[in-house]
């Protein structure tokens, strides 16, 4: 299995990636880390789905730009969660 992570904007749009996982057969494990200071969510999955099926499923989400662009094949200290703006 894969590890990847991602920062989401809130904890509902990390629900609603989780629930469009399910939808599509993508089986991950989760955990979810909310930000002290900010709503931000920090998060890190495992699942075999590749890196560009787990994009197609964050298109799928209203508003799920930022994981889109901050989702990473690292474990989340190794990912700077810094926003890829080439992609949407």
């Amino acid at each position: 299995m894969a590890i990847y992570s991602f920062r989401a904007e809130c904890q509902a749009d990390v629900k609603r990636f989780h629930q469009e996982c399910l939808k599509v057969g993508l089986i991950t494990a989760l955990q979810a880390k909310p930000d002290d200071q900010f709503p931000d969510v920090e998060v890190e999955l495992q699942t075999d789905a590749s890196l560009e099926a787990l994009r197609n499923v964050m298109r799928r989400v209203v508003d799920g730009h930022v994981m889109l662009q901050t989702l990473r094949e690292c474990p989340l200290a190794e990912n700077s969660l810094e926003r890829d703006y080439d992609l949407s």
